[in-house]
């Protein structure tokens, strides 16, 4: 249910419009543009080898990792209240994504916080690697939360 549609409550003969807030259609979008920025900042700096798109590559990654936890919070409240707990495949899905990407951001945040390294460095090659393919991994997942959220609610 979109967060603009009027809840209908009637009071001594006439039609009283209160709207109801759904936190997690509001929140939703904030990881889903953070993992994007984060992936589409790295690959700027990539190109252009410029230290200001690492840095922002990774403030972009904190900001998705922070609000993945309220965000998976209010969906699984609207799961449990709104759709009573059903264990379809497209919520375990939704599920085992959210999950993931919560653990990701996380030890990719930790990763980069506790060994800090230039992308310009050639000797850590392979951790760019690891730290690029996380980052993609956390776009797609946001894209696939996108997609499962999408079917959710036009049907």
């Amino acid at each position: 249910m979109s967060s603009s549609r009027p809840h209908y409550t009637p009071t001594s003969g006439s039609t009283e419009i209160k709207y109801k807030m759904h936190w997690h259609v509001l929140l939703v979008h904030f990881p889903i543009a953070s993992f994007l920025g984060s992936f589409t900042f790295m690959s700027l700096h990539l190109l252009a080898k410029n230290s200001c798109f690492d840095l922002a590559a990774y403030v972009s990654l904190i900001a998705g990792a922070i609000v993945m936890l309220p965000t998976t919070m209010t969906g699984w409240i609207t799961w449990k209240h709104r759709y009573k707990g059903f264990t379809g495949k497209l919520f375990l899905n939704k599920i085992r994504i959210s999950f993931g990407m919560i653990f990701l951001s996380i030890v990719l945040v930790i990763y980069q916080t506790v060994y800090p390294f230039d992308f310009l460095d050639v000797r850590n090659r392979l951790n760019h690697t690891l730290y690029f393919g996380g980052v993609t991994l956390l776009m797609m997942g946001a894209a696939a939360e996108g997609y499962y959220g999408g079917r959710l609610h036009h049907r």
